[in-house]
């Protein structure tokens, strides 16, 4: 069972994890058996697993599946937060789903301070990680949401013609919030997908995107101390030729 698999391989690198103290990370993966129409999409965090299509006429990709994160101000996140004694912030700008561009406001969990300072400690922007041991007492967990994905239902559903599913190429980007936070998903698919199948320097087109989004982080630093998020990012192809 490869759910089953997915989810026990996320536990299992929590539970080994060398850094027992408060460091973690989130994880997003992407897991395709090389045949047939199904992929699967593992997460615990707030990083981001897109998969996308590339028209070979049109040269333009399009985002058709994007997995949730793991955000404190989720209703069934905030209840198990707060269930197990757990306090969660949440800034205006989230209650009142505020979609403008440029950087924001996340909610976060309170993560208790180890030498028992009233008002917390860590105040962590996702609900579930790898590893952030010290806030397993207030309901943070390693736990993945689990998403199938099947590429015939995609076609079935949108009465593709054979001819548009031999126009269309398949692929995923993994990436962290630095890069979302600050530069669009669809400008990165948009990217890639290019760098991927047209002009192929899919390596270059990585760097060059981490690259500006930490630009980007710099200037939303303004005249403060200079900050930019964790930045990481992969892509690759799905073949479902064989399907």
């Amino acid at each position: 069972n490869i759910q089953k698999s997915l989810i026990e391989t996320f536990l299992k690198v929590d539970e080994t994890e060398p850094v027992k103290g408060s460091a973690g990370s989130t994880a997003s993966t992407l897991f395709y058996p090389g045949i047939g129409p199904k992929v699967y999409i593992a997460n615990a965090g707030d990083s981001t697993t897109l998969i996308a299509t590339y028209s070979k006429s049109s040269k333009k990709s399009t985002i058709l599946f994007v997995n949730r994160k793991h955000k404190p101000h989720l209703i069934e996140e905030q209840q198990r937060i707060k269930k197990a004694g757990g306090q969660v912030m949440i800034p205006p700008s989230v209650l009142m789903q505020d979609n403008s561009d440029g950087l924001k406001e996340t909610s976060r969990v309170i993560i208790p301070d180890p030498n028992g300072n009233p008002f917390g400690g860590l105040a962590l922007a996702m609900s579930r990680s790898i590893g952030d041991f010290d806030g397993r007492s207030i309901g943070l967990i390693a736990e993945p949401d689990v998403l199938l994905w099947d590429v015939n239902e995609y076609y079935d559903n949108n009465q593709f013609s054979q001819e548009q599913k031999d126009d269309t190429m398949w692929f995923a980007v993994v990436a962290s919030d630095g890069v979302y936070d600050l530069l669009p998903p669809h400008i990165v698919a948009d990217y890639l997908g290019e760098r991927l199948f047209h002009d192929p320097k899919p390596l270059e087109a990585c760097e060059r995107i981490i690259r500006e989004a930490s630009r980007l982080w710099m200037e939303a630093s303004g005249g403060g101390m200079p900050y930019r998020d964790d930045i990481s990012i992969g892509v690759s192809k799905i073949n479902f030729d064989s399907i």
